[in-house]
């Protein structure tokens, strides 16, 4: 103490050196230890605590100074919010302090720290002596008003109340204490707001830059961490056609964390729920909200992953676009990190509508490229097609138009063969106009299919009996098994008819004299199968790969020879599609063909 400087001086000396290194202090934690300390050695007391009014209204002791016992037991006590009130209720008012004399606190209170090397006060000792068990409490309080906190003092160096001139010291210290706790947490609440407009935008700007999902999500996981200060992320974005389920995960101490499939689908609900309701899910520390999105199970996986990845809270924040939810935003926090704030949650929701707006996008532009593709497809499709059918018609028709010509120029030529030429010419014309007209009608995806209980043992052996007389003059055995009690197959008699005989067609056509066609039909496994096998020319690896297409014929000159449109087994595998079946063809050149037709049975 300067010379003439008396206590009162000394003391707002030293609490205005303490206010100005309060005042720029942004960490609460190191702001209230700097009050508590101050507290105790600016007024005088041996112990000094501060309890803070927490989000359920309750004050939570956050700082002591002054003694470890005193610490060890106080630190982190919560008292409700009523119990206080009550206490003010039968406290003294010394201005705007509260003191309750030992023995008078009422009913519900917890009690306090008493000191084990504090002298019991006896009815001799001076009336202002002080009691371990008073207590002294100065309230203080934002702009508007609202109670944020008290400051307790017990144990007074000089061991009695403190005077007036104490008692003003202390509540100028507790008013202080709210202007630095105001100013902090405005700060504080500033730069959150500045940190999560910079993640906002980041993320943003991200998903404006790239179309392709995946990307957006590994290089949005960084800027959302820090933007929520998470201990741990995951971004998953749920699979769709064009794309698969894709996930991106970090954590603030770069350990690999992982979350168990049990938890992907728990989240995947809480977000497909929270983004129908525009709100976040958080889960943790034994409480879950909004409480309708979480069943017990759930709620107990959560709280099985947090403690095995030494976490506390879980945010879940959606990621959608219009009424779809794309995937969602993970995050949690760890044991000593804050609870999530109002404006967090809402920065969440935004990043995650931004990145919902990036997926949606880029799944359109995956399905207008894929179009364009299929488009593009289709006009060379029907490119080709006109080209072959043009050419296909063209040999016909001149071969009919030179006959015709020579009739009229030879009346009498050889009419029979110029008519049985243009007959031909005629009918093949007829086959390929019918077979197109076919090909059309079993492609339009929009044409019904005719339903009906089809026995294909029975329409297979009507269409061997059909070509038995052809087999015969090419000198080709033709043989048909049935199995008995063969179930039926839904759908088109006639399609699938026309589909047998193709089969049946090429197997007698492509059979060299001598050779030998088998057809059977059985039950296999809920299936009815049909298979012609034959031993003729066989068909080359590279035409197997064509064979389906439209106009196709094969390389091998033997099979050149052959008259045909090359379209019956493009239309064969299109009818069999629409019946929800399949064919299998397996052949080697010079070893014969085995086409096999699988049509589920009803």
């Amino acid at each position: 103490m300067r010379k003439g400087e008396t206590w009162e001086v000394l003391a707002l000396r030293r609490l205005t050196e303490l206010m100005n290194r309060v005042s720029a202090q942004d960490d609460l934690s190191v702001l209230f230890d700097m009050v508590v300390d101050g507290a105790a050695d600016v007024v005088g007391f041996k112990v000094a605590a501060i309890s803070i009014v927490v989000p359920s209204g309750d004050v939570e002791v956050v700082a002591v100074a002054g003694d470890e016992d005193a610490r060890s037991e106080l630190l982190g006590r919560r008292t409700a919010r009523e119990t206080l009130e009550a206490e003010f209720a039968v406290a003294e008012r010394w201005g705007s302090l509260r003191f309750v004399p030992a023995g008078q606190l009422p009913a519900g209170s917890a009690d306090g720290w008493v000191s084990s090397d504090w002298p019991a006060p006896t009815p001799e000792d001076d009336p202002d002596a002080w009691n371990p068990q008073d207590t002294l409490i100065a309230p203080f309080f934002d702009a508007v008003g609202e109670l944020l906190g008290i400051l307790s003092v017990d144990l007074p160096l000089s061991g009695r109340r403190p005077d007036a001139t104490r008692r003003a010291v202390l509540e100028l210290f507790a008013n202080q204490t709210g202007i630095a706790v105001s100013a902090a947490r405005q700060r504080h609440t500033l730069s959150e707001r500045v940190r999560l407009a910079e993640a906002v935008q980041t993320v943003a700007r991200i998903a404006q830059e790239d179309l392709d999902p995946a990307k957006v999500v590994d290089v949005a996981a960084a800027p959302i961490s820090a933007g929520l200060a998470a201990a741990g992320l995951w971004l998953r974005a749920f699979g769709a056609e064009d794309d698969d389920e894709r996930e991106s995960v970090s954590a603030r101490s770069g350990a690999p964390v992982h979350a168990p499939v049990s938890l992907v689908d728990t989240a995947r609900r809480a977000a497909i729920s929270g983004w129908r309701a525009g709100v976040v899910a958080v889960v943790g520390s034994g409480q879950a909200s909004p409480a309708s999105f979480w069943c017990a199970d759930d709620v107990e996986r959560a709280e099985s992953f947090l403690a095995s990845a030494g976490a506390r809270s879980l945010l879940i924040a959606p990621m959608g676009s219009g009424s779809s939810c794309f995937g969602y935003i993970a995050c949690t926090r760890g044991p000593s990190d804050p609870d999530w704030t109002d404006a967090e949650a809402e920065a969440a929701l935004e990043m995650g509508r931004d990145l919902g707006r990036a997926i949606r996008n880029a799944r359109l532009y995956a399905v207008e490229r894929r179009v364009a593709a299929e488009l593009r497809e289709a006009d060379r499709g029907k490119t080709q097609l006109f080209s072959t059918v043009s050419h296909e018609l063209k040999n016909p028709l001149a071969s009919i138009v030179g006959h015709v010509e020579l009739l009229r120029q030879e009346p009498d030529g050889n009419r029979d063969w110029s008519l049985g030429v243009i007959e031909r010419n005629t009918e093949r014309l007829q086959r390929l106009v019918d077979d197109l007209l076919t090909l059309s009608r079993v492609s339009d995806p929009d044409r019904a299919l005719p339903e009906a209980d089809v026995d294909l043992g029975e329409v297979s052996r009507e269409v061997v009996d059909m070509f038995r007389p052809r087999a015969d003059t090419q000198q080709v055995r033709l043989t048909f098994e049935r199995q008995d009690e063969l179930p039926l197959v839904r759908g088109s008699a006639g399609d699938l008819e026309r589909v047998v005989q193709n089969l049946v067609s090429n197997a007698v056509k492509f059979t060299l004299p001598g050779g030998s066609v088998a057809v059977s039909v059985a039950n296999r496994r809920n299936r009815v199968v049909l298979e012609c096998v034959d031993d003729g020319v066989g068909i080359s690896a590279e035409d197997q790969a064509g064979l389906f297409t439209e106009f196709f014929r094969g390389t091998n000159p033997a099979s050149l020879r052959v008259p045909g449109t090359g379209l019956g087994l493009s239309i064969a595998q299109r009818v069999v599609v629409k019946h929800g079946g399949r064919i299998v063809v397996e052949s080697e050149p010079g070893r014969g063909t085995s086409v096999r037709l699988l049509l589920p049975a009803r």
